[in-house]
Order: structure tokens, then C-alpha cells, then sequence
């Protein structure tokens, strides 16, 4: 694109914005007045130097250019401002649901293989009594992953054999992932679109696993499980937390023909209509009155789901609106600072000279000529440097307001995302722990050890095995644990950690609280703390009590969940920082996970290690549950502009499930 065409492209968004439009006018009123006092200078004073009336001329093209730069820098300022914020929507809208689905790849892998189904499969004829015990069995499943809202037993020809929705009118499919799923090479089968296996849906998100058994000493598939994600539930949450109460932002999910598969307007019709051509954006881009953005996840841990885009388009109106939620942060930016416009302020101060030099020569020129008559116009520009002096100083403030409001806002938000990224990410360990614990096997061999006080080889082979297959599928554990009623570690996931077998799990409060747990829903979490079961690093781990396998009001042991915190939250904190294209801004930007206390439970500053307390302002402490904001703050004599965000919990995860357990994301922008 040429220079003319930018500054075209420029200007067209001075509608939308009233202060560059001041500005613009009254640097037009200065040039005019500049223009008029040169013309009345040179008919009325023939006697006066023609080259002093020719640098009068040269020095208004000079101010001229710097009211171009000046008003092309500040619009320049808005427009990465607006396209700031669609690209991250449009990034996290299509992130945060990829997180979301990774979770689920492992659950399809460790469901199709859970003991109870597959027996059940297996079965050539089931009871009424089958029956009734796999749907409490997957009624337990989804009460606990409440991100499914059916799923599905198939037999290889395509008969229902169970199902989680009652409603659900299926019992034949002919659908063709039946078939993918038991012939695929792939660990598992991916589909969004509509399904006769969910006829009460227009389109349904299925993850689709062949179950295998060994009947009579060879290994066969005996059925496939599905699973519906409740998708458009999921993408709701994902686009209120998106939108912020703002209005106007259209945010969509497009396929790969561009199309819209889910959008957060409540006009219909935008959904399952072509938006745009199927391409990323490298930026964001103008259509008619609108800016918009559409973008690749970036993926997780390997993962990228189907092909879809992350899109977002938004008026130019309400794109360049103050949408600052928060409270007006008044900052001045220190001159030392890699934000303070120095080019700008050189070529203002550069300009000022220019007139005072042509004003001073002029001066001397009319005493030694004795041209008097010329004096007042030299007067009337020394009075117009002095209009444009201050015009400028003024603007090269408001585009530093506009850069403070920028970081501002994308603090933020990115605190906002890191803090959702968490929840959901724990939410997931909150059900892992507890549905693990439902483990008929596990189970059974706990209440025999209960009863005889011994466990053979082959118990604790399978045990192992089960466990190891876990860990496998779920890899943001370091280690699973089964322990019995004292404590006493019987199997882990982890080879590596034979050696903790027979010991005692450290922190017994934390283990007689989860084998005092009356329900299969309850859970505990540790404290966030320094234990020997990770390296003697900081970290939380996830208990659930395992049943007694003839009595479910009786507990016979726990499993114990070691989250690898340490990479994962630091992963979760990268992930969602703000991207600034000032390098030396983006080198001040770091983030932290904190709780209450001011503890960092995550950080990214090398400076400021897990475990210590930041001596944080009472204002962010005490925030309440869900608030975000942006503060300015000098910590060690530095100027930060800090985003933070308290957490509030995902779907019943710290939502009433018992749980209390309050991490504040923040994100810190040196000044």
C-alpha cells in the first residue's frame, strides 16, 4: 500500500474520533492564520527582505508536515488500539475453546476404556439391571464433566445401547463416524456437523473412540463411544467473558469455508452464512464501515482441533469508542520512558525554533531597514508559535493518554484470559480426581485390601497399569496416587516414583479430609505448598475418595492428583500476555498468579520466584470475586500499569461446589 494510500486510510477514521478532529481543526485554524498574517506582511511591506518572507513560507511547510505526522501518529494510535483489541478476541475466542477440547481427546481415550462399559459392551444380552447401573454410571460421568450433554453406547452395526439423554429418540445410526471410529488409525474421531445420532440437534460437536475388549483371549472392538460437547452452551460462556459488556463486537467461530458455525449475535441468520474468504489475517482488515480480524489457534500441547478461525468484526463506531471500563488512570509517562514520544517533541521543538529564528532575523532586519510596519506582523506570529507550541505539547500528551489507555486496556483483558485459562484448567483436575476415584477396578481391589489388609501382585500390577494408562492420556500430572484408609501409598502412575509406595502421603489433614468426604461430587485441594511429591516445589494437589465397592457411603481409600503446577501455570501466563509492537515495552511486561496473601503461586519475572509474597496494594487484594481492572503502580522506584483480574470460578467449579479458593491474575507493563 503507497503512503497516499495510508494517509487516505488515515483519515477516513478522523470521523469516528472527536479529539483528532479538534486537534486537526485547530491546527487548520493556525495555518490558515498563518497563511493570512504572510499576506498582509508581504503587500504591505515592500521594503522587507524577499528570502525573510521565503523562510516564513519554508517554515509553515515545516509545521505543516508535523501536523500530518502528528495527526497520522494519533489516529495510527487509535487504529492499533481498535485493532489491538478484535485480534485478541478473535485469538482467544478460538484458544480458550481449543484448551477446552484438548481436555476432552483425553477423555474420550480413558471412557472408552473404563471397566464398566466395556463389560457392559461386551455383554451378548444385558438386563434391565445393566442397564440401569451404566446410565447411573454415566449420569455420574457427566455430573462431574458437565461440558457433555449426552453420551452415547454404539454398538458396531449402529445400535444404541445406552445413553445419557433419555430424550434422545436414537436407537439405530447410520452415521459414518461409526464406522471411521473402528477404522481409523487415529487415537480417536472429530466431527461438527449434524448427526442421526443426536436427530434433536442442527449440528453436534462428537468425539468418537472404538471400545475394545478381549473376548476369549483376542482383542475385538465391541462398540464405539460418543460424546456430544455442549457446544454452543461452551461458546456462549467463552464470548460473555469475551465481550465484557461491550456491545457491537460481532465474535464467531468460522469453518473452513469461511462460514460462521457459531457467532455470539442474536441475529440467526449470521450463523452458517460466509463471512469472509477462508484466509488468516496477517492484520486486521477494513470491510466497508467495519474492522475485522479472523486467525488460526495457536494450538495446545499439540492439539489444533478442526479447521476453524477465530473471527471478529466490529463498526468502526464502536471500535473507536472509550470503552475504558475501568477507572481513568492520570499518568504521566516519564521522559526516560521507551513510550515517550521523543521524535515528536525533537521535531515540535524543531519547528518552534524555525519561527523564532525567522521572527528574531525579522526583528533585526526591520529596525536596520526601519520597516516598523513589519513589526506587528511579526508580533502576530510570535504569537502564533506560541498557539502552536502549546496545540502540540497538548497532542503529544493525548497520544500518550491514548498509549497509557491502550496498555490499560490490554492489561487488562490479558489478566482476564489468565485467569479464565486457570479456572478451566482446574476445573478439569476438580473431575479427574473425582470420576478417577469411581474406577471400578479401583474400587474393588481397595475394599478387599480393606477387609484383608493385603494386596497381591497382580492387584497392584493392575492398579499400576490403570494408573500409568491415565497419566499418559492426561499429562499435566506429574503423578497419580491410590493410598488406603491411613494414608498409605499403595500404587502410583509414575515409575520414576516406585519408591513412594508403602509411605505415607504428607499433609494427613488433607488426606482425612477427602476420606471423610460423604459424596461422590466432593473433592479437596491442598493448599498451594512446597512438597516432597513434586521435586519440593510448589504446587497443589487434587484428593477424591475412593468407595467401598458394596457400600458408596463408605469410604476405602483416596487418589491423590500431583498437578505439575509450575509449567503449566507459567504456560497459561505466556499464553495470555499482551503482545506490544514496542519491543523495549513488550521486555518490562511480566505476569504473576497470586492468591489473597500476595503469595506467587505463578510468575514470569525471573526476578520474583513461586512462593514469595509481593507486597501488593490493598485495592488488588481485596478485590471482590470477578473484578478486573487496570492500576498504576511505582513498585522499587519502577512505574507499572498493572491488569489484574480475581477469579470467579468455572461453570460449579468454586461456584457452590465447595471449593473456596481465590487466585488474582495480574499483568504488569513497565512505564
Amino acid at each position: 500500500m503507497s503512503a497516499q494510500n495510508k494517509s487516505e486510510d488515515h483519515k477516513q477514521f478522523t470521523q469516528f474520533l472527536p479529539e483528532v478532529k479538534r486537534y486537526l481543526n485547530e491546527l487548520e485554524h493556525q495555518d490558515l492564520w498563518w497563511t493570512t498574517v504572510a499576506m498582509v506582511g508581504k503587500i504591505n511591506n515592500e521594503n522587507i527582505d524577499p528570502q525573510l518572507l521565503l523562510s516564513i513560507v519554508e517554515t509553515q511547510k515545516e509545521f505543516q508536515n508535523l501536523r500530518d505526522t502528528m495527526i497520522k501518529e494519533l489516529i495510527g494510535r487509535y487504529l492499533n488500539q481498535a485493532n489491538s483489541e478484535i485480534m485478541l478476541k478473535a485469538q482467544a475466542a478460538i484458544d480458550i475453546l481449543i484448551r477446552n477440547l484438548f481436555e476432552r481427546t483425553a477423555d474420550v481415550g480413558f471412557l472408552a476404556t473404563d471397566d464398566d462399559l466395556v463389560d457392559f459392551m461386551v455383554k451378548p444380552n444385558v438386563t434391565d439391571e445393566d442397564k440401569e447401573f451404566i446410565h447411573e454410571r454415566i449420569i455420574e460421568y457427566v455430573a462431574k464433566y458437565t461440558v457433555y450433554d449426552d453420551v452415547l453406547l454404539v454398538s458396531v452395526n449402529g445400535d444404541v445401547k445406552a445413553k445419557l439423554d433419555l430424550n434422545n429418540p436414537v436407537t439405530h445410526s447410520r452415521d459414518p463416524i461409526i464406522h471411521e471410529a473402528i477404522t481409523t488409525k487415529e487415537e480417536y474421531v472429530e466431527i461438527y456437523r449434524r448427526s442421526d445420532l443426536f436427530p434433536n440437534k442442527a449440528d453436534s460437536h462428537i468425539y468418537a473412540k472404538k471400545i475394545e475388549a478381549n473376548v476369549n483371549g483376542q482383542i475385538e472392538t465391541v462398540g464405539v463411544l460418543c460424546l456430544s460437547f455442549n457446544f454452543q452452551d461452551e461458546m456462549e460462556r467463552i464470548y460473555k467473558t469475551l465481550s465484557q459488556g461491550q456491545q457491537g463486537y460481532e465474535i464467531m467461530l468460522l469453518d473452513d469455508q469461511g462460514k460462521a458455525i457459531s457467532c455470539n449475535s442474536s441475529d440467526k441468520t449470521k450463523r452458517n452464512t460466509k463471512q469472509v474468504d477462508p484466509h488468516v489475517f496477517s492484520s486486521p482488515e477494513r470491510s466497508g464501515d467495519k474492522l475485522q480480524y479472523a486467525t488460526k489457534t495457536h494450538g495446545y500441547q499439540g492439539y489444533y482441533g478442526l479447521p476453524w478461525l477465530g473471527f471478529v468484526q466490529v463498526p468502526n463506531n464502536v471500535a473507536f469508542a472509550d470503552k475504558t471500563d475501568g477507572h481513568e488512570i492520570d499518568v504521566t509517562i516519564p521522559s526516560d520512558s521507551p513510550l515517550y514520544l521523543r521524535d515528536l517533541e525533537e521535531t515540535n521543538l524543531k519547528v518552534s525554533t524555525l519561527l523564532l529564528i525567522v521572527i528574531l532575523n525579522g526583528k533585526i532586519l526591520s529596525l536596520k531597514r526601519d520597516v516598523k510596519a513589519f513589526l506587528p506582523v511579526l508580533d502576530s506570529f510570535q504569537n502564533i508559535s506560541i498557539d502552536i507550541q502549546e496545540i502540540f505539547n497538548s497532542f503529544i500528551h493525548h497520544i500518550h493518554h491514548v498509549l497509557v489507555k491502550t496498555i490499560q486496556g490490554k492489561a487488562a483483558f490479558s489478566a482476564t484470559l489468565g485467569v479464565e485459562v486457570m479456572d478451566r484448567n482446574l476445573y478439569e483436575r476438580a473431575n479427574d480426581c473425582r470420576w478417577w476415584a469411581l474406577n471400578s477396578s479401583f474400587r474393588q481391589i481397595l475394599s478387599r485390601y480393606n477387609q484383608t489388609q493385603e494386596i497381591t501382585e497382580a492387584e497392584t500390577r493392575k492398579l499400576t497399569d490403570i494408573l500409568g494408562y491415565i497419566n499418559k492420556l492426561y499429562t499435566v500430572y506429574t503423578n497419580i496416587m491410590l493410598y488406603d484408609q491411613r494414608g498409605r501409598i499403595l500404587a502410583v502412575s509414575n515409575p520414576v516414583e516406585g519408591h513412594l509406595i508403602d509411605t505415607i502421603i504428607p499433609r494427613p489433614n488433607d488426606t482425612s479430609r477427602c476420606l471423610s468426604l460423604e459424596d461422590t461430587q466432593s473433592y479437596v485441594v491442598s493448599d498451594f505448598h512446597n512438597t516432597n511429591l513434586y521435586g519440593d516445589e510448589y504446587t497443589y494437589i487434587y484428593h477424591a475418595a475412593v468407595k467401598d465397592w458394596e457400600n458408596v457411603n463408605r469410604n476405602v481409600g483416596g487418589i491423590a492428583l500431583v498437578f505439575d503446577s509450575k509449567p503449566q501455570f507459567e504456560a497459561m501466563l505466556k499464553e495470555t500476555e499482551p503482545k506490544y509492537l514496542n519491543q523495549q515495552i513488550n521486555k518490562t511486561t511480566f505476569s504473576f498468579f497470586v492468591d489473597r496473601r500476595g503469595m506467587i503461586i505463578a510468575s514470569t519475572n525471573e526476578k520474583h520466584q513461586i512462593g514469595e509474597t509481593l507486597d501488593l496494594p490493598s485495592e488488588i487484594l481485596t478485590a471482590d470475586n470477578g473484578q478486573n481492572d487496570t492500576i498504576y503502580w511505582l513498585w522499587d522506584e519502577v512505574p507499572y500499569l498493572v491488569g489484574y483480574k480475581v477469579s470467579e470460578g468455572y461453570r460449579e467449579y468454586k461456584n457452590g461446589d465447595g471449593y473456596d479458593n481465590d487466585v488474582i491474575a495480574l499483568v504488569m507493563t513497565g512505564i
